[in-house]
């Protein structure tokens, strides 16, 4: 019996294979070992539970088998919903603080009506960008018109930033194919925030470990208050377990689907606010437009005094 005359007799038992393993290195393994990482990223738990799908309809004349994948989708369908769908109970409170954030994705230009609207509802005091290069700033005199209440400050790495008050640029750090961070003070109505904004490689290829260590680092020592950002690092990364020393997420915090990434789908939550833990998380609100195929951004929390 030749190799391929066996690989296609037993190719359900090797997808069965195949499926255990994904699922081992998504709950188990993560991103612990690195190439096996490049699995994790490339397999949330959406397309987890799609997988389960197509194995019910293969092994569909199989009952056993039909009804033990099929429970194992729900079981996969019910973590999803638990764990990456949230319903937060905003409070109101004048004593808020605000921020918006945004990957523009390299776009031809900065969508100025859509962020003055967004901008005008909510009133944040901070407004920063990833993937802003020059080309996409070339209207940036049009969204300083729109928005005059803000100080804009274009920077390195292709980022952007405005408060309503005064911004310095204290550090900026680069490594290719790694990281970029911007590292700044910025003044509000009743005091100072230390702020980074960081944009992380989407390079899966490259281990994620040493980039994300490094923003956590910087953070930690220059006692940060938020850190924001295109990570391309799904939350339930390992390496984010550090950040949890000092920081809070805003993922519990959303009101919907915590994924950020693609335009509109619940895949990937890539884009990160973290919040000192001396202060308060209160919500985050997600935005799609077809500005960008990455969600805007608007986290409201207390600023602890």
């Amino acid at each position: 019996m030749t190799l391929t005359l066996k690989l296609k007799q037993n190719y359900k038992a090797y997808l069965l294979i195949g499926y255990a393993f994904l699922l081992i290195v998504h709950f188990i393994l993560k991103d612990h070992i690195f190439p096996l990482s490049i699995v994790f990223y490339a397999f949330p738990v959406p397309i987890l539970i799609l997988s389960g799908l197509f194995l019910v309809l293969l092994f569909f004349r199989r009952k056993v088998y039909r009804f033990s994948i099929l429970a194992l989708v729900i079981l996969l369908s019910l973590h999803w919903l638990q764990d990456y769908y949230m319903s937060s109970k905003i409070e109101n409170s004048k004593d808020t603080s605000k921020i918006l954030f945004w990957n523009l994705a390299k776009r031809k230009q900065l969508s100025v009506s859509y962020l003055s609207k967004q901008v005008n509802t909510y009133q944040p005091e901070i407004l920063a960008f990833v993937e802003a290069p020059h080309t996409t700033l070339k209207n940036l005199d049009s969204l300083k018109k729109a928005l005059p209440n803000y100080k804009f400050m274009p920077l390195k790495g292709a980022m952007l930033v405005a408060a309503k008050h005064d911004i310095e640029l204290l550090e900026f750090s680069i490594l290719e194919d790694a990281y970029k961070i911007n590292l700044l003070e910025i003044n509000t109505k009743d005091s100072k925030l230390k702020l980074i904004i960081t944009d992380l490689t989407a390079n899966i290829l490259v281990n994620k470990k040493n980039p994300l260590a490094f923003v956590s680092n910087v953070a930690k020592n220059n006692n940060v208050d938020l850190v924001v950002g295109d990570f391309n690092t799904p939350y339930e990364s390992v390496f984010f377990e550090t950040y949890k020393n000092d920081f809070t997420s805003f993922h519990e915090y959303t009101n919907g689907f915590t994924a950020t990434w693609p335009l509109g789908i619940p895949l990937f939550e890539l884009d990160h606010i973290w919040l000192a833990n001396r202060h308060s998380p209160q919500s985050l609100i997600k935005y799609y437009n077809d500005a960008s195929d990455h969600a805007l951004l608007i986290s409201e929390f207390i600023i602890d005094q």
